[in-house]
């Protein structure tokens, strides 16, 4: 069972990073839900308020009806698509702590990975505010290129995290449990942690094929998002410059 739970924390997030998507970032971005920001790394930047009105350092740019309705299209797409993401990473944690919670209920003790769960709460907000800031989205140029090790990095942190921590709380759940049943029962031991992992293993299982699904989709809306960025430019040549996406 260990084996199987070690994977748990960084689940999904990781396969959706490690996805061979092929459209990257050209230059830094940040949403908030409405706005786009767009940064170059001279400072410049480029800005699509919730109104779709675009200012370009500093300039507001008069767009006629076409461009307008074009360049408020682009700013849903983003503000809804690449925020997926977290989604995904929450969708992760939720994961975790249902077999946590059914780990738990095998012991008859709900409390016993409490710490564990906590623990995995607070790695999730740790990475999350790697890109975050006061509220906004924040995603630097090339960033989905160095993300694949950047998340290889963070399985490797958080495998050790839930190794010390769950099987610490799993050996500690078990013992009061049998000793409560009248002493150490090594025999049932074994197989209940077989059973459990058989379990898990099914969840995962049905689970990883939801993920691949959802990688692919991601994958596929970042290379629409590109496509519709170049017509947007086509549109609105002065956002020539402050292109998002890279294929």
């Amino acid at each position: 069972m260990k084996k199987v739970l070690l994977t748990l924390p960084l689940l999904l997030s990781s396969q959706v990073y490690a996805a061979q998507c092929k459209v990257d970032l050209k230059n830094e971005i940040h949403l908030n839900g409405e706005r786009i920001e767009i940064h170059q790394t001279s400072g410049d930047t480029a800005i699509v308020d919730e109104n779709n009105n675009l200012t370009i350092h500093g300039e507001k740019i008069e767009l006629d009806d076409s461009q307008k309705q074009a360049i408020a299209e682009y700013r849903d797409n983003i503000n809804d698509y690449l925020p997926r993401a977290k989604q995904i990473a929450q969708d992760g944690l939720a994961l975790a702590n249902d077999i946590v919670d059914d780990v738990a209920e095998s012991f008859d003790a709900p409390e016993a990975f409490a710490g564990v769960k906590e623990s995995m709460k607070q790695f999730y907000a740790d990475i999350e505010a790697r890109y975050y800031q006061n509220g906004d989205l924040v995603l630097p140029a090339d960033s989905f290129g160095s993300l694949s090790e950047t998340w290889s990095d963070d399985f490797e942190k958080a495998k050790a995290l839930f190794n010390e921590e769950f099987i610490t709380s799993a050996f500690d759940a078990m013992s009061e449990k049998m000793k409560a049943e009248g002493g150490l029962n090594l025999t049932e031991m074994a197989n209940s942690m077989a059973e459990l992992k058989e379990r898990i293993a099914q969840r995962l299982a049905e689970h990883a094929s939801e993920v691949e699904q959802q990688s692919e989709e991601f994958c596929d809306s970042l290379d629409q998002m590109a496509e519709q960025e170049q017509q947007l430019h086509d549109k609105i040549p002065q956002l020539k410059d402050y292109q998002i996406f890279t294929i």
